[in-house]
């Protein structure tokens, strides 16, 4: 993943003026200060990644809007991939690159949640036949049912993903088998 992606799979999900794209990667967790991104942005409208339209606000101020172009859409999307097979489901780049790759119509893209779905299976079924087989003073077992809502909130919300990413391209099968 380059320093860009945040970037990238920002604006993939809406247009946006630096201003609010700093804000919200602000609010994400992302570390980035206002010199940083109006340089990154510059880059990328450089490398053909982002295309500016300037104008006018209401107030009479210059204003950008920043918008993907192909190149950014696919630059984004390749990234997406990577950052969907090893981010942590709660981490602010995964929810970035699950915008990036819906955005993108790249078939890789979020077609990479497959494997991270059928782990959460898998873990999932380890918790719950560890939480039936062993005697655990209350404190564990209120932990281990935890990681379980946890993982069932998470098989739930990836299965929804990709239902709705690959509906019609035999994908419904998959995740109903995983859940």
């Amino acid at each position: 993943m380059t320093d860009d992606f945040p970037i990238l799979a920002a604006v993939a999900a809406s247009p946006t003026h630096p201003y609010e794209l700093l804000e919200h990667l602000q609010a994400l967790g992302v570390r980035v200060t206002r010199s940083t991104l109006y340089r990154r942005v510059d880059g990328l409208i450089g490398r053909g990644y982002l295309q500016a339209e300037d104008g006018r606000g209401d107030t009479g101020h210059f204003r950008r809007l920043l918008r993907l172009t192909d190149a950014g859409r696919d630059a984004a999307g390749k990234e997406a991939a990577e950052v969907l097979r090893r981010e942590p489901l709660e981490s602010p780049l995964f929810a970035l690159a699950v915008a990036a790759a819906g955005v993108s119509q790249r078939q890789d893209a979020l077609g990479v949640l497959r494997p991270r779905l059928a782990a959460a299976a898998r873990r999932l079924t380890e918790q719950e036949r560890t939480l039936r087989e062993t005697e655990a003073d209350p404190w564990s077992q209120a932990a281990r049912e935890r990681r379980i809502a946890h993982l069932q909130a998470d098989i739930g919300w990836l299965q929804g993903l990709l239902g709705r990413r690959f509906a019609g391209h035999g994908m419904e099968r998959i995740t109903r088998r995983a859940g």
